[in-house]
């Protein structure tokens, strides 16, 4: 273990804010201490595992594949139908590739998609924007359940991913176009990609900034950065506090809220365009099932009703009012002369 100075501001004076174990995948009962920098107010793990030692808390069920679902012909039907309702989304509202319609086919097509592009947004279920000459790389990428998507999409997909698992199963579908390394030394070339993605990744990093200055380096002057990561100053995490499922503890070595990501990510030179926060309940209920376990010591009572009369209402008012379990954050590299829109702001 190492004990770190703030990642963001290197003060080294912080106080505990919470002691936990790891209640994802047990295997230890070693106590992790968060604490928050009484300089910047980052929350971050210390003392903390060290490169060495960080991949014993990585077992191979961590990264499980994905099973593919049996459907009825029915199903199979409906779920041909609402592919290409989204393919039409993708076109029509995010500057996707593919349309055959002239332009004035398409305004007609645009206006009777508005309600479900609409019901989607307020669902939280937006689409990456198209940008550049859609080369992506998802930083983080696991076994490739979201490379495969992104792929189905149309993008130029590759991968990075520091554990040899996780990257060996990806490499089962993408072959060498997903590497195996660290994200502070990609040795991928100057502005190799369009779009960079953090999928839950980012706050599994070392040295976040420096991973930032990275991916600045890699990424397309017109090129978008994508950060999904939970968020620590969530009303979610207020009400559960040490039982809030995304601690992961050791795994997430920082934890942060709205403002110290954006910080961290104009330290790292990068400018904030666009920043929501989620709307599901899939934590929610997570962490409500942990504390209620955990402290009762029996399962939790109806759950199906607890989901939709508490859940998902509290987690919609919340997302909508930027104070969602999760932070989805869109950015473009600041002082970039020629910047230009990218459609993140949509």
């Amino acid at each position: 273990m190492e004990t770190v100075a703030c990642g963001m501001c290197g003060s080294s004076r912080a106080r505990t804010v919470l002691r936990q174990r790891d209640l994802a995948l047990g295997g230890s009962e070693e106590t992790f201490t968060v604490v928050r920098c009484r300089a910047c107010g980052l929350l971050y793990l210390n003392p903390r595992p060290d490169r060495t030692e960080i991949g014993r808390f990585y077992p191979p069920q961590y990264f499980a594949d994905e099973q593919p679902k049996s459907r009825s012909e029915l199903e199979l039907r409906l779920k041909r139908w609402s592919n290409a309702v989204k393919r039409w989304v993708r076109e029509d509202f995010y500057g996707y590739p593919g349309s055959r319609l002239p332009r004035w086919a398409r305004m007609p097509r645009r206006l009777l998609l508005w309600p479900e592009q609409a019901r989607r947004v307020f669902r939280g279920r937006e689409i990456l924007p198209w940008t550049g000459q859609g080369r992506l790389l998802d930083v983080g990428c696991g076994p490739g359940g979201n490379l495969a998507s992104l792929q189905a999409q149309g993008w130029d997909v590759h991968g990075l991913d520091a554990s040899e698992v996780a990257v060996g199963r990806a490499r089962k579908r993408f072959g060498d176009r997903v590497r195996m390394g660290d994200p502070v030394a990609t040795e991928y070339k100057d502005q190799s990609f369009d779009v960079v993605i953090f999928s839950h990744a980012l706050e599994h990093m070392h040295d976040v900034r420096a991973v930032l200055k990275e991916s600045r380096r890699i990424l397309d002057d017109r090129g978008l950065l994508v950060i999904t990561l939970p968020n620590a100053g969530s009303w979610e995490a207020k009400l559960f506090g040490p039982w809030w499922f995304p601690w992961e503890l050791p795994r997430h070595l920082y934890h942060f809220d709205r403002r110290t990501l954006a910080r961290m990510l104009e330290q790292a030179g990068f400018r904030v365009v666009r920043m929501r926060t989620g709307v599901g309940s899939l934590f929610f209920m997570a962490s409500l099932e942990r504390a209620w376990t955990r402290r009762l010591g029996r399962p939790l009572p109806a759950r199906w009703l607890m989901e939709r009369v508490v859940a998902r209402p509290f987690c919609l008012l919340a997302g909508h009012l930027g104070h969602g379990t999760e932070i989805t954050v869109y950015a473009v590299k600041d002082g970039v002369q020629g910047e230009g829109d990218n459609g993140a702001a949509g």
